[in-house]
């Protein structure tokens, strides 16, 4: 009676197999899904006339400083044109979309917008960039 039988002790083998099968799950065989990201919406009509608001503006900044150099016959450097266009528009303008926000974001990227364009369109005359 003292001793136990044999049907009746469990063997060290199961209770080894029983703790690692409760304890350590298999890998998901279930691959990745790829999800679909809505794509950004496109501004609003009120962004984008108040980047036309800001490209208009610095058209006529850009005409007012740039008028005498290109009147004359004899054109002197224009680097101190340049310089302040590019403060104007860059600096006014990321200001504008940084620090201050809200409507003055769209009107800063109107205005850097619009050097890049006017760069281009005038082959760098009416920024200062032929000096």
């Amino acid at each position: 009676m003292t001793q136990p039988r044999d049907d009746q002790v469990p063997s060290l083998e199961d209770e080894i197999f029983s703790v690692a099968a409760t304890v350590e799950k298999p890998p998901p065989t279930e691959r990745p899904r790829l999800r679909w990201e809505r794509p950004p919406r496109l501004p609003g009509r009120n962004d984008l006339w108040t980047g036309a608001a800001g490209a208009v503006s610095f058209t006529l900044i850009d005409l007012v400083m740039m008028y005498g150099p290109m009147m004359m016959s004899k054109r002197p450097s224009t680097l101190p044109q340049f310089v302040a266009l590019i403060v104007v528009a860059f600096g006014l303008g990321s200001l504008l979309v940084w620090k201050v926000g809200g409507r003055g974001r769209p009107f800063g990227f109107g205005m850097m917008v619009c050097w890049a364009f006017l760069t281009l369109v005038s082959v760098g005359f009416l920024t200062g960039l032929d000096f």
